[in-house]
């Protein structure tokens, strides 16, 4: 019994498998089917007019010839329609029921076919090459589901069994002959069903690998963007803004043009986490990096550089600019309280600004120390507003340089 329930539970599982890979499976088909009728077409029309030569010429033809070489002739006729059909479907609808249809015919077609040739072959000869060729190519060619498999093997089966008598009066060719139409049509219904689950398996597993390469590549591209961004706001995080501050210094110096930088810290933060809690804090941060991010220009950079403290890197911008700009952001912040559950939650930020003109020569060191000072002279003089730095020219030797730790 549990041999019986395990066999009923994998033919289960294949059932559902084959449901899974349908569609592509059909597409396969079609296209093999259209691949296989043009290679087909030569040679049912050499057989044909190989067989048909007499009728030509005008010389004499036996029955047996006139059978073979109309059946060929039919082939070459399949062939062209099934390569016709095939292609259109695969042009306008490759998947649905008429294209399954069509394998399906194709495939009885052709095995109709090679039970036509192996009984007219019969009055000269006992081989069963068409039911060979025919019976394995079908088995190979074509993908098809086991049920569909059993019923077109069989089926061939009992049908050359059933109309070899009519040319095959020999008994004893007859019986070897009933004998290959059991066997190789059986032969073919196996290679059929491994065929088609051996590809089901493959289509199943391609999936399963394309899916783990997007997983692996969707991870990685996150990875990429951790190493350069902050992670709970999306703002570039400390060593990107580095990164991009040094170059647009350099870029600044070569083309001689002002760059701004303002530093801003969120006041009174710490009251925010103890009152409402770290889940709120976090809140407030991504409201505050929206805020500036939506308040900046596209080619500004703004960074969130640890704790409440955020830095925007203004390019092309002087010290009048970017005054204007830190007094928008600050008001812009202060517009807009986050909303929780409590009710609206106000926010304000302190915003220490300075330019760095080109002959100043400045690194992001220098930059920073000085609109730390300023930053700090805003948080004393009662927070909630703008103050303005001046690069000191030894300040990068003397101020504790924070922002490359």
């Amino acid at each position: 019994m549990r041999f019986l329930s395990d066999m009923a539970r994998r033919l289960r599982a294949s059932v559902a498998d084959d449901l899974q890979v349908r569609d592509q499976v059909t597409v396969d088909n079609l296209r093999r089917l259209r691949l296989g009728a043009l290679l087909a077409l030569p040679v049912f029309l050499g057989a044909s007019g190989w067989m048909l030569q007499g009728w030509l010429t005008g010389a004499a033809m036996a029955p047996w010839q006139w059978a073979v070489g109309l059946t060929h002739l039919s082939g070459l006729g399949l062939a062209t329609a099934m390569g016709a059909l095939s292609h259109g479907m695969l042009r306008r609808a490759p998947t649905g029921r008429a294209a399954r249809a069509l394998v399906v015919l194709a495939a009885l077609l052709t095995l109709l076919l090679g039970v036509a040739l192996t009984v007219f072959f019969q009055w000269v000869t006992p081989k069963a090459t068409p039911l060979v060729v025919t019976a394995i190519g079908v088995a190979l060619v074509f993908y098809l589901r086991p049920a569909v498999s059993v019923a077109l093997f069989s089926g061939m089966a009992v049908l050359c069994f059933a109309v070899l008598p009519l040319t095959q009066h020999d008994p004893a060719m007859l019986a070897s002959g009933r004998v290959s139409a059991l066997v190789i049509p059986l032969t073919a219904l196996v290679f059929s069903v491994m065929a088609g689950r051996k590809n089901t398996v493959n289509i199943l597993l391609s999936r399963s690998l394309a899916q783990a390469n997007a997983a692996l590549a969707a991870k990685q591209v996150e990875l990429e963007r951790l190493a350069s961004h902050d992670g709970l706001t999306g703002l570039c995080n400390r060593s990107e803004f580095m990164r991009r501050a040094d170059h647009e210094l350099l870029r600044a110096i070569r083309h001689r043009y002002s760059t701004s930088f303002l530093l801003l810290d969120l006041d009174h933060f710490k009251r925010v986490n103890d009152h409402y809690g770290h889940p709120t804090g976090d809140a407030v941060l991504c409201h505050v990096a929206r805020l500036l991010s939506s308040g900046v220009r596209v080619s500004d950079v703004v960074a969130r550089l640890g704790g409440e403290e955020f830095i925007v890197l203004l390019p092309h911008t002087s010290e009048e600019a970017a005054l204007r700009c830190a007094e928008k952001l600050r008001s812009r912040v202060q517009a807009h309280p986050l909303e929780t559950d409590a009710g609206p939650l106000p926010l304000t930020v302190s915003i220490g600004v300075v330019e760095a003109p080109p002959r100043a020569r400045a690194d992001v060191a220098a930059a920073y120390a000085a609109i730390d000072r300023a930053l700090y002279r805003a948080k004393s003089a009662g927070r909630n507003r703008v103050e303005v730095g001046a690069l000191d020219a030894d300040c990068s030797a003397t101020e504790p340089a924070r922002l490359a730790a």
